[in-house]
């Protein structure tokens, strides 16, 4: 039988169409995305949360604050696009009093002083741009930080993304830079990383150290104690992605982060959508209702197939049955018209006939 190309070519290309619908509905190409595995995505942060704590949960909304056994739950929020109301704020705030640990990673957006005031947090991030011109990475705008505050050895040095530093709550602009480090440490705050004493704010965003911009040492990650529980601000969300896990000691800095948790939240009800496939599936778990009946109908759909099939199967005896009895008949048909046609010849000789008919016709049926 001969190849049947154009079919082959069409059941690649519906093959093709399906793995694409797939991974389009199961990914996000948004910045810092959970299910983002570009270099701007944070796919490998929520993976290594998974396998450090029991339980990893994606939060689309602030009710989980409600549910979650603070003393053992961290959650985490990297540069939220929207605002939190006040009541998302009030229920975020009583999580972290109840217990919980808070780890809230932001640059230039307002959304996370906002959430940091509403928890009741005495630290803010300030905003510009931090540079160092002669501790970094690739450039000023990535400058390598000291970590200072850590209980883990295995974490020397975190690289920022164009980041910025993280001040007392009530600092300004014209306070001392160099008392930025002890304006921190006076709110109870522990540094956990900071810069080198050659980093500088970049106030008018020229990429340039100019005169009223002072050399400092500035905090870039801390944590400090609200209630009974912990609020850990990193001056950096980039920290946290795809491709700066694999600058200096990024990687086993989130890992330190998230060790000690029975139960890791991410936090993505406040940025941006998810994939439709993972948003489905999520609904799906929290739903038994939708369960129950999407396993309904998946039990229908299976028993109609199987119905199917065995009709299928009943058809096929039937049609080969009734082949069988054909093709005797097809056989006799043709021993006749060769012997009439020539009755010179012997049996041997119409039977040698008689079957290279028989195969050319069951050669040309299968090609159609």
């Amino acid at each position: 039988m001969a190849p049947d190309y154009p079919r082959a070519v069409l059941a690649g290309f519906a093959v093709a169409v399906a793995l694409g619908l797939l991974v389009a509905g199961s990914t996000s190409g948004g910045a810092f995305g959970s299910y983002n595995p570009a270099w701007d995505g944070t796919s490998d942060f929520r993976s290594m949360a998974g396998d450090e704590a029991e339980t990893l949960s994606i939060a689309r909304n602030t009710s989980v604050y409600d549910t979650a056994d603070a003393n053992e739950t961290l959650a985490v929020l990297l540069s939220p696009e929207q605002r939190y109301t006040d009541r998302e704020r009030r229920s975020i705030r009583q999580f972290v009093e109840a217990g919980g640990t808070l780890l809230i990673a932001e640059d230039v957006g307002p959304n996370g002083n906002q959430l940091l005031r509403g928890v009741g947090a005495r630290t803010r991030f300030d905003g510009a741009p931090l540079r160092d011109e002669r501790r970094y990475e690739n450039g000023p705008a990535l400058p390598v930080a000291t970590a200072v505050g850590l209980d883990n050895d295995s974490v020397e040095t975190v690289v920022l993304n164009h980041g910025t530093a993280i001040r007392a709550a009530g600092a300004t602009r014209a306070d001392d830079p160099n008392g930025t480090m002890r304006a921190v440490r006076a709110t109870n705050a522990t540094v956990l990383a900071a810069s080198s004493p050659y980093a500088y704010l970049d106030r008018n965003g020229n990429e340039t150290l100019d005169d009223d911009e002072t050399v400092a040492r500035y905090p870039v990650a801390m944590t400090e104690r609200v209630g009974d529980g912990r609020v850990i601000a990193v001056s950096d969300p980039s920290v946290f992605i795809n491709a700066m896990l694999e600058h200096g000691d990024n990687r086993a800095f989130a890992r330190t982060v998230v060790a000690g948790h029975d139960t890791v939240v991410l936090d993505v009800s406040h940025a941006g959508r998810l994939p439709p496939l993972q948003a489905l599936l999520l609904t799906l778990r929290e739903s038994p209702l939708l369960q129950a009946v999407v396993g309904t109908a998946l039990l229908g759909v299976l028993a109609g197939h199987a119905a199917l099939l065995d009709g299928v199967a009943a058809l096929r005896r039937r049609l080969g049955a009734s082949d069988t009895v054909q093709r005797p008949r097809d056989r006799e048909a043709v021993v006749r018209g060769v012997t009439a046609r020539h009755p010179e010849w012997d049996d041997e000789r119409v039977e040698r006939v008689t079957q290279a008919i028989m195969t050319r016709r069951t050669e040309r049926d299968g090609n159609d």
